[in-house]
């Protein structure tokens, strides 16, 4: 017969079975307690810790520059860069619309988005030599320039979507400006999840480049004015800011050659 391995038993299976009396005597006799104890396996643990997921990794401008292609690289990191011009665009007509026609409600947010603004540009010039900062500047104003008539039509697409949504509307131009703003940062951040993914599959770990909180705090603006009339991204909404995009692609394309 072929028996089981001892510690394949277990304690706890074990019959309880009553000890006779005269066993119980004897084992008295020599001084040995008749009580059973308990018997149990010595046992160890081990302590594996958990895995922690990959920290992400904030990636440099060098690094990231240095990552791709040129012309890859360049699209990555100018499509927000000339999308930006697109927000800054847009922001200066929000703004002057609402001083020129006295819009007390919106005071506070035309406060902030002019301190944004003003932080935008100063961050812009202490990172750059001044001789890059004008470049930069010469570079908006033709990027705009290209995107000529195209502004104008994004900005009568938008405010057809906002008619047909919630009927006309006094003092709609805020209203289009701030939603085409809000469409144009929602760009760059879609644009910016799809370049970290580039980067993590490039880097074999989360990675990211950096992202503009200037961007983020716009958008929180814009959507507190909009509270009660957001345009919802549609085919239409969409297509705009592409053109814009594709836009800036014919630029960088230049820059590349």
């Amino acid at each position: 017969m072929k028996y089981q391995p001892i510690n394949n038993y277990l304690f706890s299976e074990m019959p309880d079975i009553e000890m006779p009396q005269a066993i119980k005597d004897e084992i008295a006799k020599r001084g040995i307690t008749p009580n059973p104890f308990a018997v149990k396996p010595i046992g160890f643990e081990v302590n594996i810790p958990k895995r922690k997921p990959m920290q992400e990794r904030d990636l440099s401008t060098e690094e990231f520059l240095n990552l791709f292609e040129r012309k890859e690289s360049l699209t990555m990191a100018y499509i927000p860069h000339f999308i930006t011009q697109c927000v800054i665009y847009y922001l200066d007509l929000l703004v002057e619309y609402a001083r020129a026609n006295r819009l007390s409600e919106y005071k506070k947010h035309t406060r902030q988005l002019k301190n944004v603004r003003e932080e935008y540009f100063l961050a812009l010039r202490h990172e750059m030599p001044e001789h890059v900062y004008q470049k930069f500047l010469a570079q908006r104003d033709e990027y705009l320039n290209l995107c000529g008539a195209n502004l104008q039509l994004m900005y009568f697409a938008f405010g057809n979507e906002l008619s047909k949504k919630y009927g006309r509307q006094a003092h709609e131009a805020i209203l289009c400006y701030a939603n085409i703003m809000v469409a144009f940062v929602e760009y760059v951040e879609d644009f910016d999840r799809e370049v970290n993914k580039r980067i993590a599959e490039k880097m074999g770990m989360p990675c990211r480049n950096h992202g503009d909180a200037r961007l983020s705090a716009i958008k929180t603006v814009c959507k507190d004015m909009l509270k009660s009339f957001p345009i919802p991204k549609n085919e239409q909404t969409q297509l705009c800011v592409n053109v814009m995009a594709n836009k800036a692609k014919i630029m960088i394309n230049e820059m590349s050659n």
